[in-house]
């Protein structure tokens, strides 16, 4: 059987990461955001028996194309095209879904709130799915720590449907810090494969 932890998988996955990031980025400075890209986020928390890591993202890496050019910057770009809030959301998302995998008491949560979202024969990107989503977050994760505290606009983040697609996108986040672990991903390999992340990345965008 073919091992996942490869380093294509795991820039998959970190591209997830950063696709979720810089979503709730946009939606509490804008209150808005891309619907494919929402989708490609939203997809993978509802896609759990997966044999391949890109199945997560709908089959395809187009899914993933602002999380990988997003990564790309990120690792290889100069100060001028690197986010410190998406790479401050993102560390903190790594730390909160490297802790949720040691708390058996969230994970059987999480399990039992997706599968009652798994049955909803909507668009992933419904409202109502959006909703049930969100407050998937809000019981079995805002108290976790770290939080992750978003800044933006108040009149944004106070919006319930806003404030409800961030946590989703949240949710998202996780999703792909669980599959980055499970492919081999670790936070000295951030350091360490930076460079790597950022060719991978760059040949899945020049597909």
């Amino acid at each position: 059987m073919t091992s996942i932890k490869t380093i294509e998988n795991q820039t998959l996955a970190l591209a997830g990461i950063f696709q979720s990031v810089h979503l709730c980025k946009v939606l509490a400075t804008t209150g808005q955001c891309d619907d494919d890209e929402l989708r490609g986020t939203l997809r993978s928390i509802l896609t759990i028996n997966s044999e391949r890591v890109i199945d997560a993202y709908g089959g395809s890496h187009k899914s993933l194309r602002r999380g990988l050019r997003v990564l790309r910057n990120q690792f290889s770009g100069g100060e001028e095209v690197r986010d410190l809030d998406l790479a401050r959301y993102a560390l903190s998302l790594i730390q909160l879904g490297t802790n949720i995998l040691g708390d058996e008491r969230t994970i059987e949560q999480l399990r039992i709130g997706i599968s009652g979202v798994q049955v909803l024969d909507t668009d992933i990107a419904d409202s109502n799915i959006i909703s049930n989503l969100a407050n998937i977050y809000r019981s079995s994760i805002s108290h976790l720590s770290p939080r992750i505290m978003v800044s933006g606009d108040p009149g944004h983040l106070n919006d319930t449907e806003v404030a409800s697609t961030i946590r989703a996108a949240l949710l998202g986040g996780l999703r792909s810090v669980v599959l980055w672990r499970q492919c081999g991903g670790s936070r000295p390999k951030l350091l360490l494969q930076r460079a790597q992340y950022a060719r991978v990345a760059e040949a899945y965008l020049l597909e």
